[in-house]
């Protein structure tokens, strides 16, 4: 077994706990694991981004010394080459947002109200990302109208029928599942891991998109937001929400604010508003002006909500 170990600084400092805690939605997360301390991540190591072929590897990452310092561990069956080091470095770094420059969005921050004293708090927030643009559409409809950890156990499901298994000491990871094999599944299947007919059915068609080379990230992240939120939405089964939000998380586009999620709307309303919840319309008016980190915004808003600080806005 390889086993390599690095060390990354990441430039303006990165809160590894407050960044990596959305991974602990669901208690059967198999993909990016988190348990508090370390992250737990399989990728491929060669190979087009979401393609069959090149070999697996374990990301573990930990906190390490102070300013957000990140001790990564790479495991594999066999020897680590530098393509591989290289390889699981770049994913790290895509996955943890560390290639994402907050000084702008501190620099609007401070002038903002609402922002301010939250960005102050939880300065090296960092919006985690998934690893492809199939990932982030699969999860966002494996969540569609039903809690987190329903969505996380169905979509554990598809990733042991589907995803590669990597074993090391004697341990199984898994991977997320290639769009070639996720395109190929029955709908009966898929309905036996209680899927609903319909999220079956556009499951399938995204991994049948993504496997025809349709949701290249690249594509995606050059295109301007609302020209990328229409390509998506041609795609059954995927409206707006779905669209935002994979985009969001899996390519960084941290202008795309999923104002149709139900928590968007309780955070805005609690912080902007400090009421209960507002609606779509109203959570997009409020945030406009956050241009173009909406986004990431939001990010700064549900850390706040979840460490209890009350709302500074007066109700209106």
């Amino acid at each position: 077994m390889g086993v390599l170990k690095a060390i990354i600084k990441p430039e303006g400092g990165f809160l590894f706990h407050e960044s990596l805690i959305r991974y602990q939605h669901s208690d059967e997360e198999l993909v990016n694991r988190y348990d508090g301390e370390v992250f737990r991540r399989v990728i491929e190591t060669g190979g087009a981004e979401g393609k069959v072929g090149g070999g697996l590897a374990l990301i573990e990452a930990r906190e390490v010394g102070e300013g957000g310092e990140v001790e990564m561990t790479l495991c594999t069956l066999g020897r680590i080459t530098k393509k591989t080091a290289t390889a699981g470095e770049a994913a790290l770094r895509h996955l943890f947002a560390l290639d994402l420059d907050l000084e702008p969005f501190y620099a609007m921050a401070r002038r903002d109200s609402v922002l301010a004293p939250i960005v102050n708090e939880f300065r090296g927030l960092r919006p985690v990302r998934y690893l492809t643009l199939l990932e982030g559409l699969v999860t966002a409809i494996t969540t569609q109208q039903v809690n987190l950890t329903f969505g996380g156990r169905t979509r554990a499901r598809m990733v042991k029928r589907w995803g590669e298994k990597l074993t090391l000491g004697g341990k199984v990871h898994y991977a997320f599942p290639h769009p070639e094999r996720l395109a190929r599944a029955r709908l009966a299947t898929l309905r036996g891991m209680q899927f609903s007919g319909r999220k079956a059915e556009y499951v399938i068609c995204v991994a049948q998109a993504a496997a025809e080379g349709g949701l290249e990230g690249d594509d995606y992240r050059s295109l301007p937001l609302e020209e990328a939120v229409e390509r998506l939405t041609r795609l059954r089964g995927v409206g707006r929400w779905t669209a935002e939000q994979a985009l969001y998380r899996s390519l960084g586009r941290i202008e795309a604010l999923a104002a149709g999620d139900l928590g968007v709307q309780k955070v805005v309303a609690r912080y902007c508003f400090d009421l209960e919840r507002v609606d779509e319309t109203r959570a997009r008016e409020a945030t406009k002006h956050w241009a173009p980190w909406g986004a990431l915004a939001s990010a700064y808003l549900f850390a706040a909500w979840r460490a209890g600080i009350p709302s500074g806005a007066k109700g209106r």
